[in-house]
């Protein structure tokens, strides 16, 4: 039985720290989405996935069962640069910040949580400096081998002391699809206040919970996310760290995100409380909401497993794309069924001979998309599907292509 190892995140809200969490979605006990099997028959430890949300902030969470050291591992088989739409994400992100913010040679860029170099390295070819803090070796690696300095470590109060020690306050500090990840949340803002001086911005960019509820997104809940935001919420860590809310961007990634702006000092303008209000008429703070999410959730499994019963009794012959962490939490909801995909391909050379955890699903090459005649192919990273069918329709012109989030549809 898998044992908490903190009781943030099930008891004790780790963003306002009250203990007014509330059970929303229950999907069982499942693999990380990240450890994949050696063979189908590999039996891979389980953990419970059952997200909660504090009442009072809107933040939504998972327990601890796991350390972030298990889970970003030296072997860290996801690869930002792999995608074409995230490396184009980081160009546009880079033009935007060295124009708004007037950044030159003399100013510091810091991420946290700089994967392979794909944003970081979008600065450095404007020749502005940069500095990277990466924990999965494997993937550090890449990013240093790009001529990106990076530490590779864990993020925190202790580390940024260390930073600042070596360098100077950098002028802004990115943080992409990182807070989620961790477990301990006020040492991680903390550690970006002490990094942060009356000149230093911070971007954090994350998935909006609000979005995830109202659009039934339950595939991007898994292990490696501990917390699930909210401009509530960010509010809220931000001030218990110095530090405020400013400015919010309303993204497309991810199904919608928000980009949060942070500063020393400053005054939220009006995206922050058009947010909050947004949020509360979505139902952020609404039982009902909640409820309701749940059995589309339940439904939305039902209706997938369903269809899959379907296309084995037809005789079709399903594949997928995309060894995506959130095609992992789905089927790995659905269960027995899932296995009817014949095989998945992924360009991550990391995932490639490897089987998905939990489903046995083998990871083959994308080039190897036709090996089995697919009738149908199933894109399980649906944030990516434009990109993806592309490929798809130049490498199997007759096949049916689908998304099976945020509904099941043929594209």
């Amino acid at each position: 039985m898998a044992e908490l190892m903190n009781q943030r995140g099930t008891t004790i809200c780790r963003g306002c720290e009250c203990v007014t969490l509330v059970s929303i979605l229950n999907l069982g006990e499942q693999p990380l989405p990240a450890e994949y099997g050696n063979s189908h028959k590999d039996n891979l430890d389980k953990f419970p996935l059952n997200i909660s949300i504090c009442s009072k902030c809107g933040l939504g969470q998972l327990g601890e069962y796991v350390l972030p050291d298990r889970i970003f591992h030296k072997n860290y088989p996801y690869l930002s640069s792999a995608s074409s739409t995230w490396v184009s994400h980081a160009k546009n992100y880079c033009t935007k910040m060295i124009k708004r913010l007037r950044l030159t040679r003399k100013d510091l860029v810091v991420e946290i949580a700089s994967n392979d170099g794909y944003l970081l390295s979008q600065f450095k070819k404007k020749n502005i400096p940069v500095l990277g803090v990466e924990p999965a070796s494997n993937v550090a690696e890449i990013s240093e081998n790009l001529g990106i300095i990076t530490i590779n470590s864990f993020f925190g109060k202790d580390l940024a002391r260390d930073m600042l020690k070596k360098y100077n306050f950098p002028k802004l500090i990115v943080a992409n699809n990182v807070l989620a990840h961790i477990p301990d949340i006020q040492d991680f803002m903390s550690g970006i206040s002490i990094l942060t001086n009356e000149d230093t911005i911070i971007t954090v960019e994350n998935p909006s919970f609000s979005k995830l509820l109202e659009n039934t997104l339950f595939d991007t809940i898994y292990h490696e996310h501990y917390s699930y935001l909210s401009a509530h919420s960010v509010s809220e860590i931000a001030k218990k760290n110095g530090l405020q809310l400013i400015h919010v961007e309303q993204l497309s990634t991810h199904g919608g995100s928000n980009r949060y702006w942070l500063a020393r000092s400053g005054e939220a303008d009006f995206t922050v409380k058009k947010t909050m209000i947004s949020e509360i008429n979505n139902g952020l703070f609404d039982k009902n909401t909640w409820t309701l999410f749940s059995k589309r959730v339940n439904e939305s499994i039902s209706e997938f497993r369903e269809w899959l019963l379907e296309k084995k009794k037809n005789g079709d012959v399903v594949v997928g794309y995309g060894a995506a962490h959130k095609g992992n939490t789905f089927l790995n909801a659905v269960g027995e069924a899932s296995k009817y995909l014949t095989y998945v391909v992924d360009a991550s050379k990391e995932k490639q001979g490897k089987f998905l955890p939990g489903s046995g699903i083998p990871v083959i090459a994308p080039e190897q998309l036709g090996l089995c005649n697919p009738t149908d192919v199933l894109i399980l990273p649906w944030n990516l599907a434009t990109e993806i069918s592309k490929n798809i329709r130049r490498m199997l012109p007759n096949a049916r292509i689908w998304i099976a989030q945020p509904k099941l549809l043929n594209i």
